[in-house]
């Protein structure tokens, strides 16, 4: 059996290759609201607030029963053996679903996750392959298909951070095993579709940089600038990544270029011995009144770099 909230919730019948079909957007709701408190009693309260907000009809307990027990025979369905041992089972202040984790798609993620996060800087083909196929698990957005309470809203934001950090971690793995060009159009994406995620601006601006688009990184740079000061006051991740490339630096195209220290200029250092190879841009740097570039301030030499002044892309 598999229970499957990363996306419209579902029952799957995985000994058969069958989906078990869920009668109604009720018994959907009912699902991911009992799932959401996995093997603990949910009292009914609670669950006719998940399904019909805070004006429930007059006969909301009765109705919620009658989604109990369309959902007990859902389940019967897909698990004929544990009909005398049901996974739904009514306790005295309401109802408990018994899953265990690695039973839920959305555990299976976080497991997946978790592992690779352990992985990504000592085997980062192995974390970008766990990743991929984790993020595979996801049909949609979690619990799809209607409006949530607060039992189910609590999940699915929990669930969305944790796919966001999964991508992020995807995209490190993907820089340090040099595919960083065939992560410009998810970065792109993602970056449209979380305007307030710093990390994805700056691993769009390393994975343009590796790709020879040093112009295009600082433009990424700009937009995002205006945006995340607005939101957030402050843009540390990038202005330390702008720095790396106001200076050329080395490190931009070694593997210590995916977390950058936002607190401190970057030193340039070399790429470790046998690091992979990535193509690196040739960079014109045009001194303005005998300064040194590397000695300015990031914000003070911004204008310079936008304006071409100081900084050009010669392509590879």
């Amino acid at each position: 059996m598999q229970f499957r909230i990363l996306g419209a919730p579902e029952l799957y019948d995985e000994k058969r290759h069958r989906r078990i079909p869920l009668t109604s957007p009720k018994q959907r709701m009912l699902l991911g609201a009992l799932l959401a408190r996995a093997n603990s009693p949910v009292p009914r309260e609670r669950l006719v607030r998940e399904l019909w907000g805070a004006l429930p009809p007059k006969k909301a307990r009765n109705t919620l029963n009658a989604h109990v027990s369309g959902l007990r025979k859902a389940l019967t369905e897909a698990e004929p053996e544990r009909a005398t041992t049901p996974r739904l089972v009514a306790h005295a202040c309401g109802y408990l679903l018994q899953a265990r984790r690695t039973e839920m798609d959305s555990g299976q993620f976080c497991l997946a996750v978790d592992q690779a996060q352990r992985m990504c800087r000592i085997d980062p083909q192995s974390a970008y392959a766990t990743l991929r196929g984790a993020l595979g698990l996801w049909r949609g957005t979690a619990l799809e298909g209607g409006p949530h309470g607060p039992v189910c809203a609590a999940l699915v934001a929990r669930l969305e951070e944790e796919r966001q950090q999964a991508l992020e971690i995807l995209f490190d793995s993907a820089l340090r095993t040099g595919r960083h060009r065939r992560i410009i159009p998810e970065l792109e994406e993602v970056t449209a579709a979380h305007p307030l995620r710093e990390r994805f601006h700056d691993q769009l601006m390393l994975a343009l940089c590796r790709s020879g688009r040093g112009g295009e990184a600082i433009g990424v740079y700009t937009r995002a600038r205006h945006r995340l000061t607005a939101e957030h006051g402050h843009t540390p991740l990038l202005s330390a990544r702008l720095e790396q490339i106001s200076v050329q630096s080395p490190v931009l195209y070694g593997a210590e270029a995916e977390t950058p220290d936002a607190r401190t200029r970057l030193e340039a250092e070399p790429p470790p011995t046998g690091a992979r190879e990535f193509t690196r841009p040739r960079f014109t740097v045009k001194r303005i009144e005998q300064e040194d570039p590397a000695a300015r301030s990031v914000m003070g030499f911004l204008t310079e770099l936008l304006s071409g002044q100081a900084l050009h892309t010669g392509g590879v």
